[in-house]
């Protein structure tokens, strides 16, 4: 895509998340790789829009949900030319027992991928993504926070991009203590992005469950809409997730304030130089 145009795509993967963004420049980004048994993001991708190639791939939080296209997302688009993951974890929780195929290719990535992108050829470089601005933060493993230790979920790396006004928030599974924290130790590099958004939107983390709602995060965030990343039944959404965004009004007047992928498909957002559209795809 090199309409200089941003695609961002919530792929229905039932419980577990997968995005995919297509930059104004024709670059390929993506965040998590969760899966159905049916249905692979990746090769859906590779096959349908003709995508060969990642150039950065961010996992905010090596669990299953999170990771487990990585074999097929392998086979179709080979390794990405960046990666990003939160290297602070032990290899207990990064790997688990190694017994499934997700797992030892990730090991396989994190061992390999051993250095840093200069900003200059980051992806996250607004010059070489077509005009997108990304924070990307995440807290370390072990990190303490009034008496609390911060592991697994509050290690989530949260990502924000944002592009002619609208802004993206991906905080994988973070949950209050992390969040809080993060905020704490990184609050301007997020608040710069949210403060030049004309529109927000939050993939409401962990899913949408209670454990993943924070009050301090939608405060500072202050989404328009949120996009639920889950099949609801499985485990019960807070109600906020649904009734707190502030809304955007259509031409029809209907004001919505959530999308969720429960409805099957994905939840597609263009953005291009002059306006915006969202779609709630049915398959």
């Amino acid at each position: 895509m090199t309409d200089h145009k941003l695609m961002f795509t919530l792929w229905d993967v039932g419980h577990g998340v997968s995005i995919w963004i297509g930059t104004p420049n024709g670059s390929n980004h993506w965040i998590d790789l969760g899966r159905t048994p049916e249905f692979s993001p990746s090769e859906h991708v590779g096959r349908s829009y003709r995508v060969s190639e990642i150039d950065y791939l961010v996992i905010s939080h090596p669990d299953k949900d999170h990771l487990e296209d990585l074999p097929q997302f392998r086979k179709t688009f080979s390794d990405p030319r960046v990666l990003q993951r939160n290297k602070s974890l032990p290899a207990s929780d990064m790997f688990g027992q190694r017994t499934r195929q997700y797992q030892n290719d990730f090991a396989d990535l994190h061992n390999r991928y051993t250095y840093s992108v200069p900003f200059d050829h980051s992806p996250t470089n607004p010059e070489f993504n077509g005009g997108v601005r990304y924070a990307v933060r995440s807290l370390d493993h072990g990190t303490r926070v009034n008496g609390a230790v911060v592991v697994r979920n509050n290690t989530s790396v949260v990502v924000m991009l944002l592009y002619r006004g609208v802004l993206f928030v991906c905080p994988g599974d973070i949950e209050p203590l992390g969040w809080q924290e993060l905020w704490r130790h990184h609050a301007s590099a997020f608040r710069t992005l949210i403060e030049d958004a004309e529109y927000r939107f939050l993939v409401a983390p962990h899913h949408g469950r209670k454990s993943g709602y924070c009050k301090a995060m939608m405060d500072a965030v202050q989404p328009h809409v949120t996009f639920i990343s889950d099949v609801w039944g499985a485990s019960e959404t807070h109600p906020a997730f649904r009734s707190d965004p502030l809304g955007i009004q259509f031409r029809s007047g209907e004001t919505v304030r959530y999308y969720t992928t429960k409805r099957g498909g994905r939840v597609q957002v263009i953005v291009s130089s002059t306006e915006f559209s969202i779609k709630q795809y049915d398959g």
